[in-house]
This record gives C-alpha cells, structure tokens and sequence, in this order.
C-alpha cells in the first residue's frame, strides 16, 4: 500500500462519521422529544446550581431559627412579617430602591449620548469608543470601587480640585454616604446602559432625522419625536440592566458606606454572617429577589406597551 492511500482512507473515515452523525441527528430531528434530550444537560446544570439552590433558601426562610442555640424551629412566616413590620428594614428596602433608580436615571442621562454617538461612528473612530466603554468591566469591581474611595475621600483629588477652585472651602464629606455610592455605581454600570443603548440606535435609518430636519424639526424636536421614541427598547434594557444590577449590588455600597447605613444585599451579609440568623437573612433575600422580578416584569411590560404603541 503506498502512502498516497492513507489520506484518502482516513477521508473515507471522516466523511463515514460525518455522514452517521448527520444521518443520526435528521432521524432525531423528526421525533417529537429530541428537543428534551437536547435541553437535558443544560436544565440538569440549571436545576442543580440555580433552582435547588433557591428552593432551599425560600425554604429556609419559613423556618424559625434559634440564634442562640443554632436550632431551626418550625414552620412560620414570622421572618416576613418582621421584615414588613418593621421600618428600619423597610427603611433599607427603600434606601436600596433609590439609590438603584437615581443610578439608573444618571446612567441614562449619561449614557444616551455616548451610545448615540457609537451608534453613528464608523471604523476607526467606532472602535475606540466601543473600546472605551468596555475597557472598564475588564478591571475587577473591588478594583474600580476602591480607586473611587481613593478619589473621593477627605483629601483626596476630587475635593483638592474643587479646593483649589474657590468652590468650596472644606472638603465634603462624601465617603461613607449615599454619593459616594451613587457615584461609584454609576461608574461601574454605564457600560450596561450605553451597549444596548447603541446597538438600539444603530438599527434607526439615520434617514429618518434628515427626512425631519428637512421638514423643519429642530435638533430637540428630532430627539424628542425621532430618536427616542424609536429608542425605547433599548432604553427598556438598559435600564433594566442597571436597576437590577444596582438594587443587588452588594461590593460597592459595602466598600463605600462602612456601617453608616444599609443595603438590601449588606443586610442578608450581616444577618447570615454576622448575626447568623439564616432564616431571617434567607427571607430578606427572597423579599430582594421578588423585588428584582417585579422590576424585570415591570420593564418587560414597558418594552411591550412602548412596541405596540410605535406601531400603531
């Protein structure tokens, strides 16, 4: 046998296998159940690192807990009716459900622009700003969170700037309050506003705003009745990304609040962990992700409403 017939063997080989496989998959193709087995592996791995794990948090949560001697009593809701009887922990509820839309609406304003202008640049120039949008999300968040706290505190850059300016004349107090955390989240979730911003913008028929200033709109009224409205359902997303990210984001307001006040994701750290209360720490993460789907449906709704109204 010569050594020109080997790779037509091992040919004959591949085209054999690829030939079964094909044959293999449009015979299952036509049975009604393949789609189960194609979807086992992936709701097996769902099932056990996602739904099990929730199932026995919420669980978890309609037990009483004996903190002292560490012993799980029975059955009771008592957890969620002292959550929502009790307004220091409503008070948190609240705290986190500001600072998450104020981070959302800045994000917006913030955000528009710079996704607009993604979204009509080309070559070059569209990828050094798409670069400078996602360059951030390579540091880790400790990282970005504790270069904030550096800029921000006492004497740090940001209040020697404004020093040096004649704005102020003592620096603000800033670290260990609401600001600080606003400002540093909204740092750390513009990427997830201006993406689906931009890529929203870019399907927009860049003809539409000439065939308006031709008819004589404004730049503002371009905007107001063009571009935003066309817009909408990547605002829908990014806001949605944002206040469901900021709500549950637990790193930064704990690097940048210290204990001068709480969030909902520092709450259930320092009843699991601190206060080792897991069957109330377990209600309040529940009552945190009931929240969170609310505002997903809520923006699921708005994104729907705000399509059928542009169509009609």
């Amino acid at each position: 046998m010569s050594t020109t017939d080997k790779p037509g063997k091992s040919q004959s080989y591949g085209a054999r296998l690829y030939a079964l496989v094909s044959d293999t998959l449009a015979r299952l193709e036509l049975k009604s159940w393949a789609f189960i087995l194609l979807l086992l592996l992936p709701l097996t791995y769902l099932g056990l690192l996602y739904a099990v794990p929730l199932l026995l948090l919420f669980s978890r949560s309609l037990f009483s807990y004996d903190v002292t001697t560490q012993v799980t009593g029975g059955f009771t809701f008592e957890n969620y009716t002292r959550f929502v009887t009790d307004t220091d922990y409503l008070r948190v509820l609240w705290t986190s459900l500001r600072i998450a839309v104020l981070v959302t609406l800045l994000d917006l304003v913030i955000g528009y622009p710079v996704a607009y202008l993604l979204a009509r640049s080309s070559g070059a120039i569209k990828q050094v700003l798409l670069a400078v949008v996602i360059s951030p999300m390579l540091v880790s968040i400790v990282i970005r969170t504790f270069s904030w706290a550096l800029l921000l505190r006492a004497g740090g850059p940001v209040n020697s700037l404004l020093m040096a300016t004649g704005l102020i004349q003592a620096p603000l107090q800033i670290m260990y309050h609401e600001p600080a955390v606003i400002i540093a989240l909204v740092h750390v979730y513009l990427p997830f506003m201006i993406v689906p911003l931009s890529t929203v913008i870019e399907r927009i028929d860049s003809t539409l705003e000439h065939a308006a200033s031709s008819l004589g709109a404004n730049v503002f009224r371009r905007f107001v009745e063009v571009i935003f409205p066309l817009s909408l359902p990547g605002v829908a997303a990014g806001c949605m990304l944002v206040l469901t990210n900021a709500v549950s984001a637990y790193v930064t307001p704990a690097m940048l609040s210290g204990d001068r006040f709480l969030v909902m994701p520092t709450l259930v750290q320092q009843q699991m962990q601190v206060l080792v209360n897991w069957s109330f720490g377990s209600a309040i993460a529940v009552v945190l992700m009931v929240v969170v789907l609310a505002m997903v449906a809520l923006f699921t709704w708005f994104t729907d409403s705000a399509s059928k109204f542009r169509v009609r």
